[in-house]
């Protein structure tokens, strides 16, 4: 009998761990469509996207991404056909449970509806493509949004007469569940501005709608500052989203200062946070973008390019920024800051690396990192060690615009440190750039335990890197 018991007890456990498992599990939601899905026009998609706002709907335990590209065809033979995207490809990948499948609106074009007949087997072709996956997600399909004014090409007529009665027929005869996107949103045109896409309000309605089609409940809307998941960093918001396929996030202050002044992080961005807490307390934005295994190359920079762009146009970010880097951060602030010396305030920096011969390459008295070397080798296109070393735009190269530019620089330093020596990368870059007639200040940190090598050291003044950043910083955009 005891034995009995015992085998009960380890059943209900293993249910119980089984079922809360499933309850800890997050449930992937593929939002498939055209510029509609993408957001064309709303002023920032990333946010108030349909899909964004449906991933504040349903909460935590839920990822939506946004497989949207926008003038997307359904027909295969349409003169943009969504199966021949990247999206289309990565969507696949995701493996999604669910599926948000809302297409057609391209389709009425008329170059592309002479081809109507092979609509609805590819169509179908393309539901079985996601039903084949691994995941077998539930399928959701859409009908159209309401097209308020055919132009020369999007007819309204045939989006409402003989698009989405073949959606219809599709659902009925493959079984799948269908959303209604067209109905509840006819005699709302002025959530359509252009006529063809929703602004931010009518997405907003596009994603309760759908929410309820998932959920069974009337969603309430959930505004925020920024895309992505809302977290706490200390007492502060903080927001992760992932920009240009790669992950970022934004900390936000409770009050922002004049002109939104903002600082950006390279690599490593939890590593000394306290002058960035100083800093948000005091009405600054922290801004960080993972292109941390592409050590500054050109593709890095283009990244930024377009994470600068956003943050500045999208949400009003000054358009100068504070430069912060740790370590092989300085490989990225010193090559943007070189490239945008006009958008710079000043740069901050700890224990950088300056000249990557010295670190990861290991040409000098650092050690170095053949795994890292091989990794920038790749990220720069260098075919060979030759070939690298004799690159000439390292951190320390051509830093005349940045000193014309007077923009100033501060590096906290450990003397100890083999990793980074100070004699192969700060030292020289500052030399070359009080000679340029740069303004630099070297702080050397040497109080406390220092590990790594002397390459990790305590800040002992983060008030005075605060200070610093604060001075330089213009409050006008």
């Amino acid at each position: 009998m005891k034995q009995i018991k015992i085998a009960f007890l380890i059943l209900f456990l293993l249910a119980f761990a089984h079922s809360n498992a499933q309850k800890n599990e997050i449930i992937k939601v593929a939002c498939i469509g055209n510029s509609i899905t993408f957001g064309h026009g709303i002023k920032d998609r990333l946010t108030n996207a349909y899909p964004a706002q449906l991933s504040r709907l349903l909460g935590g335990h839920y990822e939506v991404k946004n497989f949207g590209v926008s003038g997307r065809t359904v027909l295969s033979k349409g003169n943009l056909p969504y199966i021949k995207t990247g999206a289309y490809k990565n969507a696949l990948a995701y493996n999604p449970n669910i599926v948000i499948l809302k297409l057609g609106t391209n389709d009425s074009k008329p170059y592309n509806w002479e081809h109507k007949d092979e609509f609805k087997t590819d169509y179908i072709n393309l539901v079985k493509s996601f039903q084949n996956l691994k995941s077998k997600p539930t399928i959701y399909i859409c009908l159209a949004v309401p097209v308020f004014k055919s132009g020369a090409k999007i007819s309204d007529q045939i989006v409402a007469q003989e698009i989405n009665p073949l959606i219809k027929k599709i659902a009925q005869e493959q079984d799948l569940q269908i959303i209604d996107l067209f109905n509840p949103l006819i005699g709302k045109n002025e959530l359509f501005p252009d006529r063809i896409h929703p602004n931010g309000k009518g997405a907003g309605e596009m994603a309760k709608i759908v929410y309820k089609s998932l959920t069974g409940k009337n969603g309430v809307l959930i505004d925020q500052s920024f895309p992505g998941k809302k977290s706490k960093w200390k007492t502060f918001n903080k927001y992760n989203f992932e920009f240009d396929n790669t992950k970022a996030f934004v900390i936000e202050p409770n009050k922002a200062s004049t002109g939104k002044p903002w600082v950006w992080r390279a690599r490593f961005p939890g590593w000394h946070w306290e002058m960035d807490s100083i800093l948000v307390s005091e009405g600054y934005h922290v801004a960080y973008i993972n292109t941390n295994n592409k050590f500054g190359s050109p593709k890095a920079l283009k990244s930024w390019d377009k994470f600068y762009k956003y943050l500045t146009k999208v949400h009003h970010f000054n358009k100068q920024v504070a430069l912060e880097g740790v370590s092989r951060g300085g490989l990225f602030i010193y090559n943007w800051a070189k490239a945008h010396p006009e958008r710079v305030s000043c740069i901050y920096a700890e224990a950088p690396v300056c000249d990557f011969k010295s670190w990861p390459g290991g040409f000098g008295k650092s050690e170095g990192s053949s795994k890292f070397w091989n990794i920038l080798k790749e990220a720069y296109g260098f075919e060979s060690d030759i070939e690298a070393k004799q690159y000439l735009n390292n951190p320390i190269d051509n830093l005349e615009a940045l000193a014309k530019a007077k923009v100033p620089i501060l590096h906290m330093i450990s003397l100890t440190d083999s990793i980074v020596p100070p004699k192969e990368n700060t030292f020289p870059l500052i030399n070359k750039y009080l000679e340029l007639g740069g303004i630099a200040t070297i702080v050397t940190c040497t109080e406390g335990k220092q590990s790594l090598k002397g390459h990790h050291f305590p800040i002992e003044t983060p008030r005075l890197g605060a200070d610093f950043i604060k001075y330089y910083t213009k409050e006008e955009n």
